[in-house]
């Protein structure tokens, strides 16, 4: 299926309607985060155009598989989101000659689309992001601590490679 739609084939009298189960290769920005092996989101994404206006409305619903930030074990990530949010052309910034514009509540929830198309993949992508945790932890993510096994041997290493290492053994006391 087609990455974009434009918003100039969307009727004003009946919403675009996708659904289906959004693969790995449709999110090029996850790749380095999403691991082999996890099941991938199902999808419904709902666009209601007025005008040059867009209402885009959709929910992903799956299990995510990403790595442990801090030991690079497989989690799961769990992922119910829904969105809406307004989408409009997007306005020619020099038009506002560097006026300073103030935003209102309803500003924070508005997107621009570009030359009458709008990249509905991208969207779910961007929603995959925005659910995803600020830093992937196994015990913020239901499982036991993580378990790094530490090898004797590479802590004395450490030890005697630190550039610092002198300084501990210069007679200075710790009050």
């Amino acid at each position: 299926m087609e990455r974009f739609i434009q918003v100039s084939v969307i009727s004003e009298s009946k919403a675009w309607i996708q659904e289906g189960e959004l693969r790995a290769d449709e999110m090029p920005r996850l790749v380095d985060i999403l691991l082999a092996g996890g099941s991938l989101p199902q999808f419904w994404i709902n666009l209601e155009r007025k005008k040059k206006e867009v209402i885009c409305s959709g929910n992903l619903e799956g299990t995510l598989s990403i790595a442990c930030d801090r030991c690079g074990q497989p989690l799961k990530l769990v992922v119910d989101e829904e969105f809406t949010f307004k989408m409009v052309p997007e306005a020619n910034l020099d038009s506002q000659n560097g006026k300073e514009v103030f935003l209102e509540d309803e500003d924070l929830d508005m997107d621009f689309y570009r030359d009458d198309q709008i990249d509905w993949k991208g969207i779910l992508e961007d929603q995959v992001i925005l659910a995803l945790p600020i830093r992937n932890l196994c015990e913020e993510q239901g499982q036991s601590a993580c378990k790094i096994p530490l090898n004797p041997q590479e802590i004395e290493n450490l030890k005697t490679d630190n550039p610092f290492s002198s300084l501990s053994n210069s007679g200075w006391e710790n009050n």
